[in-house]
């Protein structure tokens, strides 16, 4: 049976996830291990200085789901599911639905983005996945009609394993979506604006917010496809060097060779 486990960034009783695991019922043997509480916008931390636990618990009344809850961020949550939990590698595991988009640049801010990024660092392949509701966080209307033939079509295809998809759905019909697209990062689709506010002790407290629309889009980019009204598919690799520069970087005076005639990149091949 292929093996699924499911975490998130919005808690284990968050409605996302509850869509999520309803999404891949009769496709999946599915266990699911996610935060006690909200963890949004944690990144990539993961708990070093206390120790974790891992609770079994009642997984929105579904008898047939095993769920565990982490008393830690959304990577140890994968930690926990592969070291601890499962007795048996995944085929793949699912982090979401988070409740708003997880677009561009978010993806280094994101828990539910680093969730499935961990489980790429262990060599599992990994789906990360986001609806466009942060503003009806209780309206995940047809979600999961939406991923359900996503599901279908991955669970016949090899992602490998230093690799995940990010996935972003818009928050509209199913009937009104254009299609699916195989879409890159916008990362400059909105830029930060620091606002100063009086604080309640009189030291004055700085809110981050966000301005859009102040930035070149660039078309075919996620955020432009799903402001669209696609479903934007991103694979994303664990490796984040940058081959090109690397080369140019090997023609600095500064850089030695350690007596090889040929690149460290040609020779390790």
């Amino acid at each position: 049976m292929y093996k699924v486990v499911v975490t998130n960034d919005d808690g284990i009783h968050a409605l996302g996830i509850h869509k999520l695991v309803r999404s891949l019922e009769g496709l999946a043997d599915v266990i699911v291990v996610a935060p006690d509480s909200e963890r949004s916008a944690e990144g990539h931390r993961i708990t070093v200085r206390e120790g974790l636990t891992v609770q079994k618990v009642d997984f929105h009344g579904m008898d047939h789901v095993q769920a565990w809850a982490v008393n830690g961020t959304p990577a140890d949550c994968v930690k926990m599911a592969l070291n601890v939990i499962c007795k048996e590698r995944p085929d793949v595991v699912i982090s979401g639905i988070n409740a708003g988009l997880n677009i561009g640049k978010d993806v280094y801010y994101s828990g539910t983005v680093s969730a499935a990024r961990e489980a790429v660092i262990y060599e599992v392949p990994a789906i990360a996945v986001s609806y466009e509701n942060h503003f009806h966080k209780h309206d995940f209307g047809e979600v999961e009609k939406m991923v359900r033939p996503i599901w279908e079509e991955i669970k016949i295809h090899d992602i490998p394993p230093d690799v995940m998809i990010n996935i972003n759905i818009p928050h509209i019909p199913a009937d009104q979506v254009k299609g699916t697209v195989v879409t890159g990062l916008d990362i400059h689709h909105y830029r930060d604006r620091i606002d100063e506010k009086p604080g309640k002790t009189g030291v004055p407290e700085y809110w981050l917010e966000r301005e859009y629309g102040k930035t070149k889009i660039v078309e075919s980019n996620d955020y432009y496809m799903v402001r669209n009204g696609y479903i934007a598919l991103t694979p994303i690799h664990i490796d984040s060097t940058d081959h090109a520069f690397l080369k140019q970087m090997e023609t600095w005076s500064v850089i030695k060779k350690n007596g090889r005639t040929d690149s460290p990149t040609e020779g390790n091949k």
